[in-house]
């Protein structure tokens, strides 16, 4: 074979070159009287100082120090490089420049919050999303209560079947453009085991409604009424199911039904594979 096809060969078989590093893109947050740039990963932000040191003690402490000389600049603006993702600073800065919003907020964008709020001190976006949250995933039963009237998972379609919350877990849930909701496996895994984890403790602590220990009680003035039909133990009373009973009854089932659902709920946390109560609030500090 000729030198020529051998050099030929060789040049074909050399790896590409490595490129060169791609511009930094510009976010949709880039503010024209901006001090600063913002660099998280490939993405420039353009804020202010002030807005930054005003809601965080680590920028206010940063700033606060002289900066080197012959730092780069964008449009005259020092370039500071953050960690963290490019769409948790995008999602948060958008807070910062548009706060007065009293509405609910997508989870994403909560996440980001609380997610930054930590690491870069912002008190008020952490506070923000720590309230959110625990207003969606409240830590005592009082304020479980309150919220049960929108909890999508006490829909008689789900509560009643749980097959069909089977089926949604594997299934996902349909979007209104036709797409669906899936989780991810790890996750589908931990809310399945849990379901089952859920449906044994029913199983076990609402089995005096099998039995004739508690209703009928020995007094019961309408021993011929239907017996209670619970579905979940840490739903609040009924006062529906009242009128299955009679005075007697209905205040021996109500204690009975009571105890189950602290004890329920004490545990709930466990049943996902989570530390307790008190743990799960010292997390949320």
């Amino acid at each position: 074979m000729s030198e020529g096809s051998s050099a030929k060969r060789k040049r074909t078989e050399d790896p590409p070159a490595e490129p060169a590093d791609a511009a930094p893109l510009r976010s949709k947050i880039w503010m024209p009287y901006g001090d600063i740039i913002l660099q998280a990963e490939s993405t420039q932000f353009r804020v202010n100082r002030d807005v930054l040191a005003q809601q965080s003690s680590v920028f206010r402490d940063m700033f606060s120090v002289p900066q080197p000389p012959n730092e780069p600049t964008v449009e005259g603006c020092p370039v500071v490089h953050v960690s963290a993702t490019a769409t948790d600073w995008e999602l948060l800065l958008d807070v910062l420049y548009h706060p007065f919003h009293s509405g609910s907020r997508p989870f994403n964008v909560v996440a980001s919050m609380l997610r930054l709020g930590r690491k870069y001190d912002i008190h008020d976006a952490k506070e923000d999303a720590v309230s959110r949250i625990r207003y969606e995933f409240p830590y005592s039963d009082l304020n479980m209560t309150k919220i049960q009237s929108r909890d999508v998972l006490h829909s008689p379609h789900l509560s009643a079947n749980p097959d069909a919350i089977q089926e949604t877990l594997l299934s996902g849930v349909p979007r209104n453009d036709g797409s669906r909701v899936n989780l991810p496996d790890n996750i589908k895994l931990t809310l399945a085991i849990a379901l089952e984890r859920i449906l044994l403790f029913q199983r076990e602590t609402l089995s005096w409604l099998e039995g004739d220990d508690v209703v009928p009680h020995e007094s019961c003035d309408l021993p011929d009424k239907e017996k209670l039909d619970l579905a979940y133990t840490i739903d609040a009373w009924d006062e529906q199911w009242s009128g299955k009973l009679c005075g007697v009854c209905e205040d021996a089932a109500k204690a009975c039904y009571e105890t189950s659902r602290q004890k329920g709920w004490d545990l709930l946390p466990s049943f996902f594979g989570l530390p307790g109560w008190e743990d799960l609030e010292k997390m949320m500090e």
